[in-house]
This record gives C-alpha cells, sequence and structure tokens, in this order.
C-alpha cells in the first residue's frame, strides 16, 4: 500500500497537483522514494516539469535535491525552471537536460483534469471543525489504484498566531497567518517582522510565550494555534532600551496631547 501513496505522490508532483502533494505527504510517506525503473523521485518530477511550488512544498518537508535517479541525476540536472533551479540551490542559467527515455502512464495518458485520483479528498472538508478525517475505502482490485482508510491530518490550513513587540509600550498582540506547509524559521520570522514593521536584522529572537525560544525549524512546526510569540528586539548601542517601532508619547517630541 505505501508503494501505491508514494507512487501517487511522483504523480501528483509531476502533475503539479498541489493538494494531492499536501495529502499525500500528512500519511508520513518517504518523501525520497525511487520509482523502480528509472529511480525518479517526486522532487526530480516537479523538478523536470519545472512546478515551483511543488518542489518549494517538497524541499520543505525533507526533500533531498542531491537524491539520484538510476542514472546518477539529481533533480536539478533535470530542470530548465529558472525559479525551481534556485530553490535547488542550482545555477539557474543550468541548460535543460534530455527528456527521459521512460515515460510513465500518467504522462503518456494525462488525468483529462490534470488531477491526481485521490477519492473524496477533492472535497476539501473543512480541517478547522474536525482534526482528523478518514478516507473511505478503496479496494485495489489489480485495475485501478485506490486508496483504503488514510487518515488525513490537517497539513495544509493556516495556522493563527499572535504576536507583539518584547518590551513595547503597546501591549496588544496581532494576528498574523501562515500555511503549515510553509512553516520555517525563516518564513515565521519574514511574516511577524511585515506585519510589525521591523527589520529583521532588528530581532535577537522570537520568543514562544511565556519563556520558550524558538531557535530551528523543528521548535516552529511545534506551534499551536493562537500561541502568543514576541519578537525580542536588539538593544542600541549606548542604550539599555530595545528597539521597536512602538514608543510612548511621553517619549516623542513636538506631540500634542488631547484630554
Amino acid at each position: 500500500m505505501t508503494s501505491i501513496l508514494e507512487e501517487k505522490l511522483r504523480e501528483a508532483a509531476c502533475i503539479g497537483d498541489i493538494e494531492a502533494v499536501l495529502a499525500l505527504l500528512s500519511q508520513n510517506l518517504d518523501i525520497n522514494s525511487k520509482n523502480s525503473v528509472n529511480g525518479w523521485t517526486a522532487l526530480h518530477w516537479a523538478a523536470k516539469r519545472g512546478n515551483s511550488q511543488v518542489a518549494d512544498i517538497l524541499l520543505s518537508h525533507g526533500a533531498n535535491p542531491k537524491i539520484q535517479n538510476h542514472k546518477g541525476e539529481t533533480p536539478g540536472n533535470l530542470c530548465s525552471n529558472p525559479e525551481t533551479l534556485a530553490l535547488l540551490g542550482e545555477d539557474p542559467s543550468q541548460a535543460p537536460h534530455d527528456d527521459p527515455k521512460f515515460t510513465p502512464n500518467y504522462l503518456k495518458n494525462p488525468p483529462v483534469n490534470g488531477q491526481v485520483d485521490i477519492g473524496k479528498l477533492r472535497g476539501k472538508p473543512d480541517f478547522s471543525t474536525m482534526p482528523t478525517t478518514t478516507l473511505p475505502a478503496c479496494l485495489n482490485d489489480g485495475n485501478k489504484e485506490g486508496f483504503r482508510d488514510l487518515v488525513v491530518t490537517p497539513g495544509f490550513v493556516d495556522l493563527v498566531l499572535n504576536v507583539r513587540i518584547a518590551g513595547s509600550s503597546d501591549p496588544d498582540f496581532i494576528e498574523v497567518e501562515i500555511p503549515r506547509w510553509k512553516l520555517t524559521y525563516l518564513n515565521l520570522l519574514k511574516i511577524c517582522c511585515e506585519e510589525l514593521e521591523v527589520l529583521e536584522s532588528q530581532v535577537e529572537r522570537i520568543r514562544k510565550l511565556p519563556n520558550t525560544r524558538l531557535r530551528k525549524d523543528s521548535d516552529v512546526k511545534r506551534l499551536d494555534n493562537f500561541q502568543s510569540l514576541e519578537l525580542v528586539l536588539k538593544t542600541p548601542l549606548g542604550s539599555d532600551k530595545p528597539n521597536n517601532c512602538y514608543q510612548s508619547i511621553s517619549t516623542c517630541k513636538n506631540q500634542t496631547i488631547l484630554y
């Protein structure tokens, strides 16, 4: 059964079916599994087809950009799309590669609507009201490939976080949203800085309240909805107060106060 799902993942990456890719990744598959004939992984297909968004999702879930197929080719060796090449850490000016001699069935006979058959997941259940959902059993009779009792976790819904600047005169939090599949430390830092209008270079650390420092992607991926965070800003030279964009009116000159 696992091998069927892994082939479905390669198919979804090839076609660019993002919904199917995310649903399949929630099943804890081997993201770097290879096709038995040509040794291609899902990332090989995403790179070859220039599906940058799919490649970004796969990389954020642990896909290995250096893994080789049976001919010793990495995903970057097969890619001609500059944006995808940049995601793979390759030179965007790299020349295109020849098409593979082996062509899987899902390229010979592509789906009419450009989507992988993943059962009733196409109904897009509301994951905000249920923690998990199970797809109905779909028997594999030798002619049809299907799913049996797949548990789909809410891996592609937005995570809502409460964020503020530590030590600011404004104690209020603001809410920020970030897609769970894009949940990395750097993306979290970028979004928080954009929303709070501070520079990333000003941030010393991100604190999960009350007293936990976030340091890496795995820390960030454990965050729950409506978790409260603080951006701790660096202290300017010669000052004992952090540099923040929320200054008290008492510290600013030429202000008119209305009573």
